[in-house]
C-alpha cells in the first residue's frame, strides 16, 4: 500500500471515533497507559485495515472508512464502472466536469429482457458518495424500448461555488420501480352520477392520516376541515365501484356536507408508486371545482393499500349532468438489488 495515501487517510478520520472513554473507577498510570496503548494498537489496526480491506471492494469496510473518512474512502475505492445485478446492468456513460458542477449520464440496460417497457424510477433509494461537501440529485431522462434502456443524469454542485475537485464518485441504487404506466383520460362511465348517495353512512378517522387541506366551499366563508377523529370518512366498500388504471379502485362515492366525495384505493402502493386524480367534468366537459379541491391520504392498517379521499365542492343538483374523468400513474414492477459504480470525474 502506498503510505502517503495511508498516512493521508488517517490524518482525514474524524477525531470522535477516536475517542476513548475512561471508566470511572481508579486506574493507576501504569495501567491507564497500558490500556491506552491497546486503544491506541486497536485503532491503529482498525485505521490500516479498512483502507485495505475498501482496495479489494470489502462494501462494509468500505461503508465503515466513508462515515468515518469521506476523502479517504474515495480515493481507496477501486473504480468500476459497471455492474449487474438482479438482470439489470448499471453503467456510467459519462462524467463530465464544469466549473462548480458535474454531469455523470448513467444507463440501466435490462438484459435479462424480462423489464417491462416505461419510464424507470430509482425511488428515491439511490445514493451518492462524494470525496467532500457536494450537493447532488438524480433524475431520469429517458428510456429507449429498442434497446431496453434507462438513461438518468445526476447532477452535482460544490456547495460554496468552488470549482469541482478532482477525486471519485461512488452510485448506488437498491431499489427500482420498472415500467411507469400512465392512463390519462380514464372514464369512470360506471358510476351513476344521477344517483350518488346523498349524505351516506360514515366512519371516523380509519387510521392516522398524512394531510389534510382546507375547504373552501362555505356559503359564508372558508373553513377548515379537522384533522381528527370528528371528521366523517367513506367506508371503503367490499367491492369497488370500478377500476380506471392498474392497482386503482374507486370503492365508495358519495355527497357529503356540500361537496362530492370519492375514495379510491391504491394497491400495494409501495411496490406500485400508483397516484392519481379524478376530475369532475361538466355536460360541456369542462373541468369543475379547479383550485378548490382537497383531499385526504392514510394507509391500511398492514400499511400495504393506501387510500385518499378526493373531496370537490359542487352543488348535488349539478351531479346528473356531470362526468368522472381520472388521471393515473403505476408502475408495473418493483425490483431490488445492490447497483454499485465508482469512477473519476473528467
Amino acid at each position: 500500500m502506498n503510505p502517503d495515501l495511508f498516512l493521508d487517510a488517517v490524518g482525514q478520520i474524524d477525531e470522535r471515533y477516536l475517542n476513548v472513554d475512561i471508566p470511572k473507577q481508579r486506574i493507576t498510570h501504569r495501567r491507564l497507559k497500558k490500556r491506552l496503548i491497546a486503544v491506541a494498537a486497536a485503532a491503529i489496526v482498525l485505521i490500516g485495515t479498512l483502507p485495505a480491506m475498501t482496495a479489494f471492494g470489502v462494501e462494509p469496510a468500505y461503508e465503515m472508512l466513508y462515515r468515518m473518512a469521506p476523502a479517504a474512502a474515495q480515493q481507496f475505492t477501486p473504480v468500476r464502472k459497471s455492474c449487474t445485478d438482479n438482470g439489470i446492468e448499471m453503467t456510467v456513460i459519462s462524467a463530465k466536469r464544469d466549473g462548480s458542477e458535474a454531469s455523470i449520464y448513467l444507463a440501466m440496460h435490462d438484459i435479462s429482457g424480462t423489464c417491462p417497457d416505461g419510464k424507470w424510477d430509482l425511488y428515491d433509494s439511490y445514493h451518492i458518495n462524494v470525496p467532500r461537501d457536494i450537493t447532488g440529485h438524480c433524475s431520469f431522462s429517458e428510456y429507449d424500448a429498442d434497446t431496453h434502456t434507462a438513461y438518468f443524469v445526476v447532477h452535482l454542485e460544490t456547495m460554496d461555488g468552488s470549482p469541482m475537485p478532482d477525486g471519485k464518485v461512488t452510485f448506488s441504487v437498491r431499489e427500482m420501480l420498472l415500467g411507469q404506466r400512465e392512463e390519462t383520460g380514464s372514464s369512470l362511465a360506471d358510476i351513476d352520477m344521477s344517483s350518488i348517495p346523498y349524505e351516506p353512512q360514515t366512519t371516523e378517522l380509519p387510521v392516522i392520516i398524512s394531510g389534510y387541506g382546507y375547504f373552501p366551499y362555505e356559503p359564508h366563508g372558508h373553513k377548515e376541515l379537522p384533522c381528527s377523529k370528528d371528521y366523517r370518512f367513506l367506508i371503503a366498500q367490499e367491492q369497488p365501484l370500478c377500476t380506471p388504471a392498474p392497482y386503482v379502485s374507486v370503492m365508495n362515492i358519495g355527497y357529503i356536507d356540500g361537496a362530492l366525495h370519492i375514495l379510491i384505493r391504491y394497491e400495494d402502493n409501495l411496490h406500485t408508486d400508483s397516484h392519481g386524480h379524478i376530475n369532475l367534468l361538466d355536460k360541456n366537459g369542462k373541468e369543475i371545482g379547479d383550485k378548490t379541491e382537497i383531499g385526504f391520504h392514510y394507509w391500511d392498517e398492514q400499511q400495504i393499500d393506501s387510500y385518499t379521499e378526493q373531496i370537490i365542492p359542487v352543488p348535488y343538483e349539478m351531479l346528473n349532468e356531470c362526468s368522472l374523468q381520472g388521471e393515473f400513474r403505476s408502475s408495473q414492477r418493483f425490483t431490488s438489488g445492490n447497483w454499485h459504480v465508482t469512477f473519476p470525474l473528467e
